[in-house]
């Protein structure tokens, strides 16, 4: 009697589940050639879509990309994540002339760019209202922030609000927002604030490991006191509860494996560019395989902690039900991921239904023997 009222139960979930969605909900998997974590390629245009294919998470400006474009990427199984300058403005931009009025000085190593008076409330509602509105409405998954440096280079009480006025902007918005670098901002926001929420989900840090000789624009090795600084500021940003992503640029293979091995013990992600102009097609050597590629292929596993139990069939039909947010692009932390969504897939039909949950479901309570896809290879737990 128990055991055919929790059937009952499933079934019924499974059957809201699929109402709710109207259709058969399968979530198919990415794309076979997807073989790297992350990329940034804020140099690329366009037609260099096809250098780009191999990496599952981009970064790219939007702002030269059409709508059909990124929608064309995120089809085949991307996540799109776009460029936006918070604190500057540089002359090619067609705006430039507009909020020049509001420049606090030439930004350094880079005379082609402005650095700009965030407080300005014209400024704030041109980079939220109109500059991240049109971006968004491209389709991209979230916002790459730069610049919140201007805090760092102008510390004022107005500077400090000005940024936190416009990544609160940004986040109403209800998207995933990386602010890249931005230590001096994060760490005084977060003492403040006690944590991180309102502002980000994520930072990408450059040059932790690597360092740039501006003289002749070289590769080189960071000092190990920088090092060290910013690995606490990346472990600042991941006791808040949020992403890390490692921005290198270098072609040292021995300190790409460096990087490699930290951000393997700490669960982050990086890219290692071979140029500073973050150019097409990325670095092989620099680029991190796909972290589901390593991991273990265990049916019903969907979360991806070696275990099949309810928490899997949870997750499948909370990526079913709200795929923005749980499923292979979502903006929670524990969406599904491309093995996750190989593992789900119990009955082996090439993506996952209400009934994968519910078999895995049955298969807990032993009600079936054995999952369908042991079945079909003649296995058993």
């Amino acid at each position: 009697m128990k055991v055919n009222k929790i059937i009952s139960l499933i079934s019924s979930a499974a059957l809201c589940c699929t109402a709710a969605m109207g259709i058969s909900g399968n979530i198919s998997a990415e794309a076979a050639d997807i073989k790297y974590e992350y990329g940034v390629f804020l140099g690329a245009d366009p037609e260099d879509i096809s250098d780009m294919e191999s990496y599952h998470k981009i970064v790219i400006d939007a702002q030269y990309f059409s709508k059909e474009e990124i929608s064309k990427l995120k089809e085949s199984g991307h996540i799109i994540y776009s460029y936006i300058n918070l604190g500057s403005v540089e002359e090619f931009r067609p705006y430039f002339k507009t909020y020049e009025k509001f420049s606090l000085g030439v930004y350094e190593n880079w005379d082609d760019e402005r650095w700009v008076d965030v407080s300005q409330k014209e400024w704030q509602e041109f980079v939220v209202d109109k500059l991240a509105k049109n971006i968004l409405d491209t389709g991209v998954d979230g916002l790459f922030v730069d610049n919140c440096d201007v805090y760092y280079n102008f510390q004022t009480e107005k500077i400090y609000n000005g940024v936190t006025d416009i990544l609160k902007g940004f986040k109403a918005y209800d998207t995933y927002v990386i602010i890249n670098g931005g230590d001096t901002y994060v760490r005084e926001y977060a003492k403040k604030n006690k944590n991180l929420d309102a502002v980000m989900d994520a930072v990408n840090q450059e040059s932790v490991f690597s360092a740039i000789n501006w003289k002749n624009k070289s590769f080189t090795k960071n000092k190990d006191s920088e090092r060290k600084y910013f690995q606490e500021y990346c472990k600042l940003v991941d006791d808040n509860g949020k992403d890390v992503y490692l921005l290198e640029y270098t072609k040292d293979t021995k300190l790409i494996a460096s990087i490699k091995d930290y951000c393997t013990e700490n669960n982050y992600t990086y890219y290692a560019s071979d140029t500073l102009d973050l150019k097409t097609p990325g670095q092989e050597a620099g680029s991190q395989l796909l972290k589901t590629t390593v991991e273990a292929s265990l049916p019903g596993d969907a979360n991806l902690d070696n275990n099949v139990d309810l928490s899997d069939a949870v997750l499948i039909m909370q990526a079913l039900a709200n795929p923005d947010k749980y499923g292979l692009e979502g903006s929670d932390k524990s969406h599904m991921t491309v093995q996750g969504s190989k593992n789900s897939d119990v009955e082996g039909n090439n993506g996952i239904t209400a009934n994968d949950a519910l078999m895995i479901q049955k298969y807990l309570l032993g009600l079936v023997p054995s999952l369908p896809v042991f079945s079909q290879a003649g296995v058993q737990k």
